[in-house]
């Protein structure tokens, strides 16, 4: 037997701590070398005063989470009776970015592109910390994303793992709690952001069939109180959410917003989850909440995308909302109106 659940959170969460305090590490000598040089001598002093505190500071946080990656593996399956075929070898992490180019190159492409803001107008001052600030997302996004990597090395060099299971950590974006608890096969790349500190943890074939069902973007949801909801979804896509919407198909809509012109109006869609995959896409729903799929007559094929996708267009949480305030929709109204357009399920 592995580890129960709870424990290999915590398991995960260590884990995310010893990695984030390395990312901690690189930035603070980053920042100090950054704000030891004068706005006005910033793109001169760069190649001697920043760039090498740049790229050693972010190869040696490389190094150290790559390290970690196979205690780490080892410890979240250690009740199987299999062990790694291999080991981890962390100084192959450390010096290169996650699409393969060399640190020096990444920091060099950030002075270029501090010298194209001045050359546009921005002040000394303005591109001093602006450039500070991307600087710190290079160092975290690259730290977090040599550590993940060696995980999932380390993954599949133990015949115990199946696979990982994401873990997301509040605080944490909308598009990142909404794939908590999530698995993934060891070989499947790790969805993330700028600047993402979610982690993986290890599961084996056993825990990949028991499943985690206490760990889902819904309870992360209800972790959070209305405020940071409102905040991290949107006011609207919240109170959706909040009176039983999908959140996955709440958040997903927003991905593929658009304004178009419809029955006289400006009107706020989406084009995610329209496609005859798509529970709204394949179907209309009717007001009474039962089913009739979509003739042919009511879709049409889009150049460039494989499957067809409704005419209907499919209004966003937040259009809804505004539409109610326009006409007074009461709250069975707007459950309706949310229901017919496939974020209310019954």
């Amino acid at each position: 037997m592995t580890a129960p659940t709870a424990e290999r959170t915590e398991i995960a969460y260590d884990h995310q701590d010893a990695t984030q305090a390395a990312v901690r590490r690189a930035a603070d000598d980053v920042q100090q070398a950054w704000r030891e040089v004068a706005p006005d001598q910033l793109t001169a002093a760069y190649p001697s005063e920043i760039l090498p505190v740049f790229i050693s500071a972010v190869t040696a946080g490389q190094i150290y989470v790559a390290a970690l990656a196979e205690p780490f593996v080892d410890k979240a399956v250690s009740g199987t009776d299999e062990s790694a075929v291999a080991s981890v070898l962390p100084v192959s992490f450390g010096g290169v970015t996650a699409g393969g180019m060399s640190l020096d190159w990444l920091g060099t492409a950030l002075r270029v592109w501090l010298l194209q803001n001045l050359l546009a107008g921005m002040s000394t001052t303005d591109a001093h910390q602006a450039g500070l600030r991307r600087a710190l997302t290079y160092v975290s996004t690259e730290i977090n994303d040599a550590g993940r990597s060696a995980v999932q090395v380390a993954e599949t060099a133990h015949p115990g793992v199946a696979g990982h299971e994401r873990v997301v950590r509040l605080p944490a974006c909308d598009r990142c709690i909404v794939l908590a608890g999530k698995f993934y096969r060891y070989s499947t790349g790790f969805l993330r952001h700028p600047r993402c500190d979610c982690t993986m943890v290890p599961v084996t074939r056993a825990d990949w069939r028991a499943g985690r069902p206490e760990n889902d973007p819904t309870a992360l949801f209800h972790a959070m109180s209305e405020a940071e909801q409102n905040r991290r979804f949107g006011t609207a896509n919240a109170e959706v959410i909040r009176m039983g919407g999908d959140i996955s198909q709440v958040v997903n809509a927003r991905s593929g917003m658009a304004t178009v012109k419809a029955f006289g109006r400006n009107l706020q869609i989406t084009t995610t989850g329209t496609t005859t995959r798509a529970f709204y896409g394949g179907y209309e729903i009717r007001p009474d909440g039962s089913l009739r799929p979509r003739t042919d007559a009511e879709l049409r094929k889009e150049p460039g995308r494989r499957y067809r996708t409704t005419k209907a267009p499919r209004l966003t949480p937040g259009e809804i909302f505004r539409l109610g305030d326009e006409f007074g929709w009461d709250r069975d109204e707007l459950v309706r109106q949310l229901r017919r357009y496939a974020y209310l399920t019954r």
